[in-house]
Parts: structure tokens; sequence; C-alpha cells
């Protein structure tokens, strides 16, 4: 396929920077992603083993001491609170490991049990415990155990000695979660991609009205249905959607975010591309797995012989797998001799042929600075 996909001959690029001021740079930047989704740890004295006790729907009791040695995460919500429901499926996900516990309060139902039962069964809570909380006026309410909730959903994770270790405000990210495990235990966390979904709709239908209020909730429902979907199948929908509702088109103007073409519905290869990024992104898919790949079209008319896809490596030493505006299927690269890459990147790097990933920061290859503003205005839209 070329060196621009395969890493195989890549030697080291030259460094525009010195190493070390584009490692604080870069730690920097990681630092302030991490404390703007969750706030500082606790301190010492908010730190307590605070040991709960609830009664579940079926009057057992469920006792914080009685999952010692596990994570425990108490999630606050309401039966009729979208939010809650779009992280249903990463919940459920999570209270299938066997080093973990999710404890599930509704609150504020009008005081009609059978309104939290009825939302257990239609929307498939399958959680360790549900419990009935009352209303949070009320001074004997459950999450008065825990911590504020100020609104819905709001989850507090307690470590496997009983401390609470973290408060998360609105909709949980599974990748930032399990990167804070795998530190805590002392393994490297991973580099996570987080998405504040209130932000994003609200770029979309600030611009776009109507029509981006739908193309939102259509994406919305894609992310939902490919919550505890492989990787096969996030990469193959979301190829078929992107490629299914933009209309292409020819353009040699800036690069799009993932709002303006989703909200506009239309945009070029390199559009198309960047929104199936950052929705792969948003899905879990790990950065250093995809790169937007600039290439030549061997055969193309000369007034537009660049093109854009997305690669995505399973491992580095596999052939990576094109998702391509122009085509509705995923091809392996080596099966796509109509396109010479001319270099790549991905939130983190940047490759040219023949050279081995550098920092972006260090990186003044074609292009660069336009990456860097899409990065920067896809992040005002909510993306991390």
């Amino acid at each position: 396929m070329g060196a621009g996909f395969g890493p195989a001959h890549e030697a080291t690029l030259r460094m525009g920077a010195s190493r070390l001021t584009v490692r604080i740079a870069i730690l920097a930047c990681l630092l302030a992603a991490w404390t703007a989704l969750y706030p500082a740890p606790a301190t010492a004295a908010e730190k307590k083993a605070i040991q709960f006790q609830f009664v579940d729907l079926d009057g057992r009791p469920v006792r914080l001491a009685d999952y010692r040695g596990k994570w425990v995460l108490v999630n606050f919500w309401a039966y009729w609170c979208p939010l809650c429901r779009i992280g249903i499926p990463t919940l459920n996900e999570l209270n299938r490991r066997k080093d973990f516990v999710v404890i599930g309060v509704s609150l504020d139902y009008g005081g009609n049990v059978e309104n939290v039962r009825d939302a257990i069964r239609e929307h498939g809570l399958q959680y360790a415990a549900q419990v009935a909380g009352g209303s949070r006026r009320d001074p004997h309410s459950p999450f008065r155990q825990v911590g504020p909730v100020d609104y819905y959903p709001t989850s507090y994770l307690y470590d496997p000695t009983g401390e609470i270790v973290m408060y998360i405000p609105g909709q949980l990210r599974k990748g930032q979660l399990l990167a804070f495990i795998d530190n805590w235990r002392g393994a490297p966390a991973r580099p996570t991609y987080a998405l504040d979904l209130r932000r994003f709709e609200s770029a979309i239908t600030r611009r776009y009205g109507e029509g981006g209020s739908q193309a939102f909730r259509q994406w919305s429902e894609l992310r939902q249905s490919l919550a505890e979907a492989d990787a096969t199948q996030k990469l193959e929908r979301v190829n078929e959607f992107f490629n299914r509702r933009t209309r292409h088109l020819d353009t040699a103007g800036g690069w799009a975010t993932p709002a303006e073409t989703l909200g506009s519905g239309v945009g070029d290869s390199a559009d198309t591309s960047i929104a199936k990024y950052f929705t792969l992104l948003s899905l879990d898919i790990p950065a250093e797995r995809l790169r937007l790949v600039y290439t030549r079209l061997r055969d193309a008319d000369r007034r537009n012989p660049t093109h854009m896809v997305l690669a995505y490596y399973a491992t580095p030493e596999q052939d990576p797998l094109v998702l391509d505006d122009h085509l509705p299927r995923i091809l392996p690269a080596s099966q796509r001799p109509d396109l010479r890459p001319i270099f790549s990147f991905n939130s983190q790097h940047a490759w040219e042929p023949g050279g081995a990933p550098a920092a972006l920061a260090d990186t003044p290859i074609h292009n660069q600075p336009a990456w860097q503003r899409t990065l920067q205005r896809a992040r005002a839209e909510g993306f991390e």
C-alpha cells in the first residue's frame, strides 16, 4: 500500500522543537483534559469510607461492606432522564466485570415505584442492585449517604477499599474510568478521548436548527446501538452512516469539524474521514489504531488528485483497513492500489512516507496547521 500506510520502513522524523519542551506541553494538555472531565481528587476529610446501606426494590439490604474488594459505582438516575438512558449499555457492560458492581438509585419518580420498575424493564438495566431512593428533597433519601446529586445522571465511584475516589456528574466515560482504574492498580493509564454530548448537541442545533437536531439524534442512536459492539461492527456501521448521509462535495475549503459535517449533511473526503475518526474515538476505539491518510488518486482528475481516507490498524504490523467515502465496503490497504499515500496523522502523531511517528507539535508536515485548527474547533464542540 505504500510507506504512508505501513510503519515497516519508517525512520525517525527530525524534531522541530526540543523533546523536553514538547513532552512538558503534551503532559500539560493531558492534565488539563483530565481535570476538565473529572474534578480534583477529594481531600482526606472528604475521602472517607461511607458505609452506605440501602434497601433494593425487592426489600433486600444493599451494603457497601458486601462488596469489599470490588469497585462499586453508585449511579443516581431518574426514569424520565434521556441522558440516563444513553449510559445504560455502558453501565451494564461494567457490571458484568468480575471486579465491578453497579448500584442504581432512582430518584424523583413521583412516589410511584412502578415508574422505576417499568423503566428498568423497558430500558434493560442489568445492575447488581436497584434502589428506589425517593425524592431529592427527602432528608432520608439514600443519596444523602453518598454525596450531592444536582442533576441526572450523577455517579460516585468507590475503590476496592471502600473509599469514594471519583465524582462523575453527567454521562460516564468508560475509557476514562478504566484508565483511572488501571492507574490505581499501578498500570500505565491509556490515552483516551471523551465527548461532552450536551456541548456537541448545542453546537449542531445552534448552527443548523431542527435539521441539526435531527442529525444529532440519528448520530446518538448510532452510538448507543454500538456501545457494546466489537471494533469491526463499529468500523462498518460508522463508515456506512457517514457515507450514506453525507452528500459528497469536492471542495478546496478548510476541513470541517464533526458538527459541521453532521449538521450540514455535505462534505468532501477529508470532512467525512474526520467525522468518522472522532465518532470512533467517542466509541472507545484508541487513537493509536486510527490514522487519517492523505492520498493521491492514481487515476484521478488532475484538478482534484488528492483524497483522504481513514485507516484502522488492529495491530501496528497488520495490513490496515481503509474507510473511504468513495466505496461502501471497508477493504484492506493492500487491496487499494488506486491510493498512493502522501502523509498520515491522528490526534497524537504525524507520519510522512519513510518517517516514524513524531508529536504533532514537532512535525512541520503538509497541512499540519490545518489539522491543529480543526482539532481546536472540534474540542470547542465537545470532543477531547
